[in-house]
């Protein structure tokens, strides 16, 4: 069922991305038609990564979105969108370079195998331990964590969600993550199998997935600038991600993580995008000092905020409340630090924002009046998708929880 439900928040969140570029999209914006087909190319390769079990197709449908995706980044043409795009493309083609290299390890010292499935590879490589092994685990994981964006290569992950359009950062970090946590997570549940030693690459994942939760928090407090927010609360959120994959849930908990961040990662960048375009700057300060505001444009990051959080019906929220219930059925206290983690990155946050809630309300300008009420009328889409999910998340917790659904 909620594997389903994942299905189906991959469909919702790219038609609302989609029809924001289409029926909305931002002044610089061109040739939008040409960027609609990189944009459903883009999609498409990493939907389809979704469905197959062949670990090199898997590898090649996910590389094929680092080229799209640059593609996609420097559609703004601007100098800084194409220095980000090159970023983007390096950093990722590097990581995903060293995962391919660990995936050739693992093939070569594997037993002949019928396919290249990942079954046949768990069974080619059962019952043999060695360097070897280890080190095309380690290859293979440390290489797609750079696709994540974890630290030390999250340095794509600010300037990509940052300088970018709202659009387009919301596809990547939406469909990307999630991707690739797909990729990894038959790979950390057998290397822990194979290896349970504490110096593992399972281990090495969880390590850095907490140096990017405490890094994203840590950067929060200096930042103002309403893009560079949305971006590190992403990074955030991509931190959990490598926690979960770490803890090896169950399927149902595994596919409901992926379904909130796709719908809480678009929500997020959709209401900055609004904020953006209503006050015409990306500064708090600027922001707050302007003579007004609309309602709608503060209210909407600020129930991205809440709904990425603490609101009780959020998915986020039913997932902290998991990571307890984990917690006390595996007699690991530390497990308790990440939702308190989550309040400390919302309060700062919080605090961050504040400030514009003084401004007088007005409504919008003339000039981008119409945009703006399509991107509200696309965001709506999105937090009804994501309250549905927590209200259905909700109803599995208090019939007994996801590991019973």
């Amino acid at each position: 069922m909620n594997e389903c439900i994942f299905y189906l928040s991959g469909i919702i969140s790219f038609l609302v991305v989609f029809g924001i570029f289409v029926f909305a999209p931002t002044k610089g914006q061109t040739r939008i038609w040409l960027w609609s087909i990189l944009k459903i190319l883009f999609f498409s390769a990493l939907f389809s990564s979704w469905f197959t079990e062949n670990i090199v197709l898997k590898w090649i449908l996910i590389e094929a979105s680092t080229l799209l995706g640059a593609l996609l980044i420097s559609s703004s043409g601007t100098e800084k969108s194409f220095h980000v795009g090159w970023k983007f493309l390096l950093i990722n083609s590097y990581g995903l370079g060293i995962a391919f290299l660990g995936i050739v390890i693992l093939l070569f010292v594997s037993t002949p195998l019928e396919n290249l499935d990942f079954s046949a590879l768990k069974q080619g490589l059962s019952g043999q331990s060695g360097l070897l092994i280890e080190t095309g685990f380690l290859l293979t994981i440390y290489g797609y964590s750079a696709k994540l964006g974890l630290v030390p290569n999250h340095y794509w992950v600010a300037d990509t969600y940052a300088e970018s359009p709202s659009q387009i950062s919301s596809l990547i970090a939406a469909f990307v993550p999630v991707s690739v946590a797909l990729a990894l997570r038959p790979l950390v549940q057998f290397e822990k199998a194979l290896n349970p030693s504490i110096f593992n690459s399972a281990n090495g994942l969880l390590f850095i997935g907490i140096l990017t939760i405490l890094y994203s928090t840590w950067v929060l407090h200096r930042r103002d600038d309403i893009r560079k927010i949305a971006a590190k609360i992403a990074l955030f959120h991509t931190g959990m991600l490598a926690v979960f994959l770490w803890l090896d849930v169950s399927d149902s908990v595994f596919y409901f993580l992926l379904a909130a961040t796709l719908l809480v990662k678009v929500l997020v960048f959709v209401s900055m995008g609004i904020l953006r375009m209503d006050s015409g700057q990306r500064m708090i300060v600027n922001i707050a000092q302007s003579d007004s505001l609309h309602s709608a444009s503060f209210y909407s990051y600020f129930a991205a905020l809440l709904v990425g959080f603490v609101f009780p019906l959020s998915p986020i929220f039913l997932l902290d409340l998991e990571i307890i219930r984990i917690g006390l059925e595996r007699n690991t206290v530390l497990l308790f630090a990440f939702p308190i983690l989550g309040l400390v990155f919302f309060f700062i946050a919080l605090n961050k924002i504040l400030p514009i809630i003084r401004l007088p309300h007005r409504s919008f300008d003339s000039g981008v009046q119409s945009v703006l009420r399509i991107r509200i009328f696309f965001f709506l889409i999105s937090l009804i998708a994501a309250l549905a999910l927590g209200v259905y998340g909700m109803a599995t917790l208090l019939n007994g929880g996801f590991a019973n659904a």
